[in-house]
């Protein structure tokens, strides 16, 4: 029996308001084209459950069919501002489009943040549920906003009256759905998926972690939006060309941004922004502001800009040579309007740089460290993911990531140079024979457990149920592994050691902040984040073999001035799976780390210039930075 390997499903490039625009109505409904899977009404598969309920209006709207053979038909509903049933097809349609970015890039299947169930009584224990499917709320509430929610295991988007003032296209006090914005369903979707695989991240334990989460999810959008060919293609002829001048490509959320109150312009700009004058001017880049700018989304957008200037900057190297060839030499156009071919050529660099850079962005996440995470440690992450990936960049994409960093003054801490070289995670130092033995021993170990694991990721039908339960047991076993000595096979000392390389500890842990010692009575907690196979592909075809296995420890302060404050420590461990074992990187935030100790406590007590930008936007007063909740911070907090 024959089986679809794709859906066709029809929607938005830009945002809705763009379709009642002469010079972007033809491009901007275009047909998605999203894994098949075999769905339920919602829709509902195998990772997303679409729930259409509307709290402010009190009222369930009817679940669209899409295996219904009317709708498949016409490659899904008619794009449509008023039909609920388009809305649900629309935020399926992106959601599917924005995993599969990060599945083919990661080389594994997204498994969604577990679910905690306490204990009924004092003889069980804290029990992980699975979760099978994140839930998408298209209408959820009326307001300027969406986010993800960890709680409920769910994104919700948000409804709300446009302004009274006549701005781009929007009708005044028209009604704006959050849903229907491709650029908003993928950056609250980004934020979901970071969460299931760095869940240490929503943490805020200096100005950098909750700027990335914002950047990270601005990136993915961005990014995605340059795979849409017709309308780069579009934008690229518009431009003569080029990607540094104003176009849609580089604006996120227009229509939203239009609809607020006194506010022109998207509601944020890689390229550019509109000034108070309504004049759009294009961004330098500015090296001071790294140290002066602190509100995570404004912080964050140095990171996107940073991103997007690597990708210009590969953009004009590898189309100099289409654009001597179309001027006789000179590399300068004549006036007008270039020819159509050309718009194409330019349009597939732009679309397959677009597509690798996305890939390295995604991969450096599994060379990041677990937490506290910095602009700095993502540049090293970007160019160790892909120098494992791409050996020999013959396209310049590791020197293009450098040059923007540096143009914007981001640098990474304790760094001779800006080679690559210096700038790769180093691989581990010698360890002795002991310690090698129980690298092997584990790897060896690790590589026969997961055999179900590998087997249930290649299945056609979805078996991420059995692949986390599995993940579970193992995560369990070194968990003993690594912390009861009794089970150690080379004994107490080569453990220790070992844990040491590791940036963790098997003894209490002490500091000094304000010439007072602050010390753990116990041991800290150890967890097992993640024990995940991965297999991917290059850009030079090299396929990287490995196992991922994410560690942390916590040390939480009891008693004086900072009780409950939370101080942690842990490591990414990358072992090479295809030749002897070998551990490829150890990245680590050390536990016992006094400076990070004094920073994070400097920085939560307000005593960095980072803080007074917070606590103008974000801060709650029931609660403390290192718990702040990320579902304020989503695409409009103070936004």
């Amino acid at each position: 029996m024959y089986k679809p390997t794709n859906r066709l499903l029809r929607g938005y490039c830009l945002d809705p308001g763009f379709s009642t625009r002469l010079d972007t109505a033809a491009i901007n409904e275009i047909t998605y084209q999203v894994k098949w899977e075999k769905l339920k009404e919602g829709p509902c598969g195998n990772y997303f459950e679409v729930i259409d309920y509307d709290p402010a209006s009190n009222c369930f709207y009817a679940p669209v069919d899409l295996d219904s053979q009317e709708v498949m038909l016409q490659n899904g509903l008619n794009p449509s501002e008023g039909n609920p049933k388009f809305h649900q097809q629309f935020v399926y349609t992106i959601a599917m489009t924005t995993l599969d970015h990060f599945e083919q890039s990661l080389g594994r299947k997204i498994i969604w943040p577990y679910r905690i169930v306490e204990p009924r009584n004092a003889n069980e224990k804290i029990k992980h549920e699975y979760v099978p499917r994140l839930r998408l709320y298209p209408h959820a509430f009326r307001d300027a906003n969406a986010f993800y929610t960890a709680e409920k295991k769910a994104v919700l988007f948000g409804y709300f009256e446009a302004a009274t003032q006549v701005q781009g296209s929007n009708l005044p006090g028209g009604i704006i759905f959050t849903c229907l914005s491709p650029d908003i369903v993928a950056h609250e979707l980004t934020h979901a998926i970071l969460d299931s695989i760095h869940p240490r991240f929503t943490e805020n334990t200096n100005p950098d972690v909750a700027a990335f989460h914002e950047a990270f999810a601005d990136i993915v959008a961005l990014l995605q939006r340059f795979t849409n060919t017709p309308l780069v293609e579009n934008q690229i002829a518009r431009t003569r060309g080029s990607l540094s001048e104003f176009s849609f490509l580089g604006e996120l959320a227009t229509q939203f941004g239009n609809a607020l109150q006194g506010n022109r312009g998207a509601l944020r700009g890689a390229i550019g922004h509109v000034d108070a004058d309504g004049i759009w001017r294009k961004l330098d880049a500015d090296p001071q502001a790294y140290q002066t700018v602190f509100e995570p989304h404004d912080r964050g957008s140095l990171l996107v800009a940073t991103i997007f200037d690597a990708f210009i900057r590969l953009y004009n190297v590898q189309t100099e040579d289409l654009l001597r060839i179309a001027s006789n030499g000179t590399g300068v156009l004549q006036a007008g309007a270039i020819h159509p071919d050309l718009a194409k050529r330019l349009a597939r660099e732009a679309c397959g740089i677009a597509e690798h850079l996305l890939h390295i962005c995604i991969r450096a996440l599994d060379y990041c460290p677990p937490l506290d995470i910095t602009f700095g440690d993502y540049l090293r992450a970007l160019i160790t993911a892909d120098l494992d990936a791409t050996p020999r960049d013959n396209t310049g994409y590791r020197l293009a990531l450098i040059e923007a960093f540096r143009s914007r003054g981001i640098f990474p801490d304790r760094v001779n140079t800006l080679s690559i070289e210096s700038l790769k995670w180093s691989k581990p130092e010698l360890f002795d024979d002991h310690e090698k033995k129980i690298f092997r021993y584990l790897a060896e170990e690790l590589k026969n457990q997961m055999r179900e694991i590998i087997d249930n990721s290649l299945q056609e039908e979805d078996r991420r149920d059995k692949i986390f339960y599995e993940s579970q047991r193992i995560q369990a076993w070194l968990h003993d592994q690594l912390m009861n000595k009794k089970k150690g096979i080379l004994g107490p000392e080569a453990w220790s050691g070992l844990l040491i390389k590791l940036g963790l500890t098997d003894k209490p842990v002490s500091f000094q902040y304000e010439g007072k010692k602050i010390a753990s009575r116990e041991v800290p907690k150890l967890e097992v984040h993640k024990v995940r196979p991965v297999y991917r592909v290059g850009r030079e075809g090299t396929l990287v073999e490995q196992v991922m296995i994410t560690l942390t420890q916590t040390f939480r302060v009891e008693g004086g001035d900072y009780d409950g404050t939370k101080f942690r420590g842990g490591c990414t461990l990358i072992l090479n799976m295809s030749r002897d074992y070998d551990v490829e990187y150890i990245i680590y935030k050390k536990i016992g780390s006094q400076h990070r100790f004094e920073h994070q406590l400097d920085y939560q007590a307000g005593k960095t210039p980072a803080i007074a930008a917070l606590s103008d936007s974000i801060y709650d007063d029931d609660k403390s930075f290192a718990s702040i909740n990320f579902a304020h911070l989503h695409f409009h907090n103070g936004i």
